[in-house]
């Protein structure tokens, strides 16, 4: 009959110690004790057995480590995160763009770019005027032509057109495209402007520039036409991506003014001034961020800022000879006045002076 636990039928298990022996009673097996060799003879008793009161030494217990809590954890990699996050858009907004992409992507230059190419002070402007003497220039060239280019926008009455022909690879597109964007942001402003490197493979490779894809820009005086006809990449070694492709009146212009359309850059201020290729050798950009350009331009004694401002008071001279000199405070400033002669320009109100 089987038992169970507390019931009359279990077994009953005792223990007793004695003559230094250890039995259970109840059960098959027996405990017996080890066999102890008998004392030596003379030996003190107490070098036999151990006192029931000696200390026996436990081992020490290790510190427990502290636990930081978790929200110091949690607090910790959200700023490296940002950390990463900041260190990724460095990267990102000063790394060249990748030649292997088969797309196109917008870069857009900042605010403090923009304003600081806007606000280049007048004073630069008319000491410079056009006195390049380190770096040497090209100038703007007369067509010949006595209409004027004009293009509405938006319905609003008709202005000059100054339209850039260029492409994101082309090192003289590249060096054009800064005493362009001087002079434009002195009849207007950029609402959005691209930053650009141009090509690696070319010569005056990796130059810092700007684009006008996807630009934006606004004038009460001129109208900005642009076409950048390829772009800065080269995905597969056979050629650059297309990007834009003239249209209408701007078609004839490249095809009376532009070397060739494959050529760049081509700038014609309302047909009434033209220019092939840069004003000044792209050389002189080697090696400089478009913060670093653009810092030069407040020295009018930098060879730097000598080529690009006197080149810009040229393209200035060519507006204002096609809007009719506006804004007077642009048109008439001792740095236009300079580009004037060296254009041989004879403003209306200085032939009526005569």
């Amino acid at each position: 009959m089987p038992s169970t636990p507390g019931g009359a039928g279990a077994s009953r298990t005792s223990m007793t110690v004695a003559a230094g022996r250890i039995s259970t009673v109840g059960t098959r097996e027996r405990v017996l004790p080890a066999r102890v060799a008998p004392p030596v003879p003379g030996a003190s008793v107490a070098t036999l057995t151990h006192s029931v009161s000696e200390t026996v030494q436990e081992p020490p217990t290790a510190p427990v480590p502290r636990q930081i809590p978790r929200r110091y954890i949690a607090l910790g990699l959200i700023v490296v995160a940002i950390c990463l996050l900041g260190a990724l858009v460095i990267v990102r907004d000063n790394a060249p763009p990748s030649t292997t992409s088969t797309t196109e992507t917008f870069n857009a230059a900042s605010s403090s770019l923009i304003s600081s190419m806007a606000t280049v002070p007048s004073a630069v402007y008319d000491a410079v005027g056009v006195d390049s003497p380190t770096i040497p220039l090209t100038d703007l060239h007369p067509t010949g032509s006595t209409q004027i280019w004009k293009a509405s926008v938006d319905g609003a009455p008709a202005k000059p057109v100054v339209f850039f022909y260029g492409a994101e690879f082309a090192p003289y597109a590249a060096a054009e495209r800064w005493p362009l964007a001087l002079a434009l942001s002195r009849f207007g402003t950029f609402g959005q402007l691209g930053l650009m490197q141009s090509s690696p493979t070319t010569a005056f490779a990796n130059l810092s520039t700007f684009t006008f894809w996807q630009a934006r820009y606004a004038s009460k005086y001129v109208v900005l036409e642009h076409v950048e006809r390829y772009s800065a990449l080269n995905p597969t070694g056979a050629g650059y991506l297309k990007l834009e492709k003239p249209k209408g009146r701007q078609v004839t212009a490249v095809s009376h003014y532009s070397s060739s359309p494959t050529n760049f850059a081509l700038l014609d201020v309302a047909n009434r001034w033209d220019l092939n290729g840069s004003s000044y050798a792209p050389s002189v950009l080697t090696g400089m961020t478009q913060d670093q350009v653009a810092a030069a331009l407040t020295a009018p004694t930098s060879p730097l800022a000598q080529a690009l401002v006197s080149s810009a008071n040229e393209i200035s001279a060519a507006i204002c000879d096609a809007d009719g000199q506006a804004p007077t405070s642009v048109c008439t400033s001792k740095g236009v006045t300079a580009a004037d002669q060296e254009l041989k320009i004879t403003p209306p109100d200085a032939t009526l002076s005569h």
